[in-house]
């Protein structure tokens, strides 16, 4: 009796356990779908974690006196709720990596997040499915599954070398038969401790459809974005599983992919060749204005050298044009063949009465004029005088100093005064002679 209690509790241990773990997986998708459609996600992956972790093996589970390794529900559990729990656990991963960092940090930490995302567009996530899911056989993984996984990496993933990988693999060992005997018998032992693995191969409609649409991602998808253009069309012509009218449709598809993504180069390089024209068009007309502003400052900057050195304008004319030089009391002086100069009278008295009334008709801004042209050439002329030569302006200041210093005396002041009063006298004598003179 006593030998007996153990037995009898090791088979009511082990009659529910082929049950528990597909209802457990049912139970648990049906809450985490409910919390994933609210949006609840981070309680939506915390429940599916359990059926999705490797758990330590009790004691009633073993094989031939060895402890099996650890195995998850979702790894015996029925085919149907073993594909559901699996698409909603990628499903959810996907949309975790869609908040992005600001709002994945804010529900789920920044360090999980990262993990996660890390996880998904490493393809990662492939490998925990296939390790946990299914013992570490690629070629069991249901394809409905697969088709997800690639869509996965398809949509996060940078880099598609690792999906291509991971469906070659796929593709190569799905449906294969397995000839190791070894093998053989733990499968048939897994079986007897209720632990089904997948249908192989193309065996119903729904596995044939499955494994069309991932050779149509492959194909269409993946191995385009490696730039494998001419392995997938060898793919597709020597696919078993596509009939004719498939493979024709495939491979037009891809032709007017390639043909797309041509095109889009195409556009993408003319793109770039405008904004390279344009951009040199920029630095041409940039270097053409500074060349030009250089040309006008030298420009600028020889004027007003030239106009420095020149001669000095005051505003009285110096000389007269060599062709008709005059005398005094209006007489030109013209020289004949031999050498010697003879003199003719050129004005008369008539004419210089005619002459002095234009005088006396010029206009009045005229003399005006050029005393402002006189003053300011004059000024122009000691600006530049002094800053050619600060000396002088400095002998000039102590000149004027001198003559104030000097004129602060008292004699100095009376002997001014008697010089001016005599030369006033001179003049005034003159005058007087002169209007006597022009009476007589």
């Amino acid at each position: 009796m006593a030998n007996g209690s153990p037995m009898s509790s090791h088979n009511q241990a082990r009659s529910p356990s082929s049950a528990s773990p597909t209802k457990l997986c049912s139970k648990t998708y049906k809450k985490a779908s409910q919390l994933y459609l609210t949006r609840r996600l981070p309680e939506a992956l915390a429940s599916l974690q359990p059926i999705i972790t490797p758990s330590a093996p009790q004691e009633d589970q073993h094989t031939n006196g060895d402890s099996s390794t650890p195995v998850a529900p979702i790894a015996t559990a029925a085919s149907t709720w073993r594909i559901k729990v699996w698409n909603l656990y990628i499903t959810l991963l996907s949309a975790i990596v869609d908040l992005g960092a600001e709002e994945g940090k804010k529900q789920f930490g920044q360090k999980e997040w990262k993990g996660i995302a890390s996880q998904v567009r490493e393809g990662g996530i492939w490998e925990t499915v296939v390790e946990v899911g299914y013992q570490n056989r690629e070629g069991s993984v249901d394809a409905e599954v697969v088709y997800n996984l690639a869509t996965l990496l398809l949509t996060h993933s940078s880099s598609q070398s690792l999906n291509q990988q991971r469906l070659e693999t796929y593709l190569s060992s799905y449906g294969q038969p397995n000839l190791d005997l070894a093998d053989r018998l733990q499968d048939a032992a897994n079986d007897f401790q209720q632990r089904p693995m997948p249908t192989s191969g193309a065996d119903t409609p729904k596995d044939l459809t499955s494994r069309v649409r991932i050779i149509e991602l492959f194909t269409l998808h993946v191995l385009p974005r490696n730039d494998e253009w001419e392995y997938a069309t060898e793919f597709i012509n020597l696919s078993e599983v596509l009939d004719e009218e498939r493979k024709d449709l495939f491979l037009q598809t891809l032709e007017g992919l390639k043909e797309e993504k041509e095109r889009g180069e195409m556009r993408a390089a003319e793109l770039q060749r405008s904004k390279d024209e344009e951009l040199e068009r920029q630095r041409e007309d940039e270097r053409r204005e500074a060349e030009e502003a250089a040309t006008a400052a030298a420009r600028s900057q020889s004027n007003g050298h030239k106009r420095n050195t020149s001669e000095v304008d005051y505003g009285i004319e110096k000389s007269r044009p060599q062709n008709s030089p005059k005398g005094k009391g209006g007489i030109s002086t013209d020289k004949s063949p031999n050498g010697k100069s003879t003199q003719r009278t050129t004005l008369s008295s008539s004419g210089s009465k005619n002459v002095k009334k234009n005088d006396k008709v010029q206009p009045r801004g005229r003399p005006s004029q050029a005393v402002t042209t006189a003053l300011r050439n004059l000024f122009r002329h000691i600006i530049q005088t002094v800053s050619g030569n600060p000396m002088s302006l400095v002998r000039t200041l102590l000149f004027v100093i001198g003559i104030l210093m000097a004129m602060t005396r008292q004699d100095v002041r009376e002997r001014v005064r008697r010089v001016t009063d005599s030369a006033w006298q001179k003049v005034k004598g003159t005058v007087g002679m002169g209007v006597k003179v022009s009476y007589i």
